[in-house]
Formats: structure tokens, sequence, C-alpha cells
């Protein structure tokens, strides 16, 4: 009897211990997800976020979000009257609280050195901690989809490659102790 009742005790030790455990991963998310406070990203990565494809759908909204927040704007893309539309609707909607700048580049007919020296010398001396690299890529014909995912891939890691290097090139810190990228486009 006494064996049974050990027995009995630590299988019943074991699950109370499994139970407090999922009871505290629960409120751990809960308190991550709606309770904690949002993330100062002006003072954790720096005042400015460098967004490509910032013109139309993901990347517009990003650009939206990212100025609501207090963040300044380098706004990357291929068609400059797009580029100016979406500069004047954040300063519609966010007002003049912050700074917006534009660059105007096709990432599909620039080489990676024209790039990273459009984009250095453009953000020369801004504190940027943010890049979001949404820009997409459009193929002139039709493609097998076994070429394409590999052209897609190449071509996407060395866009990101260049955009980094030109980011980073122009800061004074390089490598940057902070900051935070985001790849999204095709």
């Amino acid at each position: 009897m006494e064996f049974q009742a050990l027995i009995l005790i630590s299988v019943a030790t074991l699950g109370f211990i499994s139970l407090c455990s999922s009871i505290i991963n629960l409120v751990k998310w809960v308190y991550i997800m709606f309770l904690r406070p949002p993330k100062n990203l002006k003072r954790s990565y720096g005042s400015w976020a460098l967004i490509t494809g910032s013109t139309d759908g993901i990347g517009k909204a990003i650009a939206m979000e990212l100025a609501s927040e207090g963040l300044n704007l380098v706004l990357v893309g291929r068609d400059s009257l797009k580029l100016e539309s979406t500069s004047s609707e954040i300063r519609h909607r966010i007002g003049d609280r912050v700074s917006i700048r534009t660059i105007v580049i096709d990432f599909a007919k620039v080489g990676g050195e024209e790039i990273e020296k459009r984009i250095g010398e453009e953000i020369e001396g801004l504190d940027v901690g943010v890049l979001i690299n949404n820009a997409g890529l459009a193929y002139p014909f039709a493609r097998f989809f076994m070429k394409l995912i590999w052209v897609w891939l190449r071509r996407r890691v060395r866009r990101g490659i260049d955009l980094l290097f030109g980011v980073f090139s122009s800061s004074e810190k390089s490598p940057p102790r902070r900051g935070h990228l985001l790849g999204q486009g095709g």
C-alpha cells in the first residue's frame, strides 16, 4: 500500500508541475500579446526607417504605421509620382511630426553597386535603424516554376545584400549596434 501511495503522490506532483507550467506559459502569452506596453521604436532602433516598395499595399501600410509611431521615413520606389503621393498622404494623416525623404530607383534596372551608392548618398548622416525590404520584382515573360524559384531567390538575396551595404556603409557606426531588418517583398 505504501508503494502505491508513493507512486500516486509522485504522479500527482508531476501533473501539478505540468499544470503550473502550462498556466505560467498562458499568463506570459496573455501579457506579451495584450498587456505589455509597445516598444519605443525610435529609442530602440533609431529615428529613421528606410522602406522599399512603399508606394502600394503592404509597404505603404508599414510606412503609415511607422510614421504614426514617430519614425522619420526614407521611402524608396521606382515611380516618383507615387512616392510623392504616398509622402503627401502620410503628411496629411500624420502632420509635420515626421520627416520624409524619397529615393527614386528601380531595382530591376539598376545593379547592386549603383543601389548601394545611390541609397548610401541619400541617407548619409541619417540614423537609419529600421530597414523594410518590401520591393517586388516581376519577370518580363513566363518561366518554369523550378527555374523561377532559383532566379527569384538569387535576385532577392542579392538585392537584400546590396540594400544592407547601402544602408550600413553610409553610417559611421558600421556595423550598427542596433537596428531591425524586415524582408517582405517578392
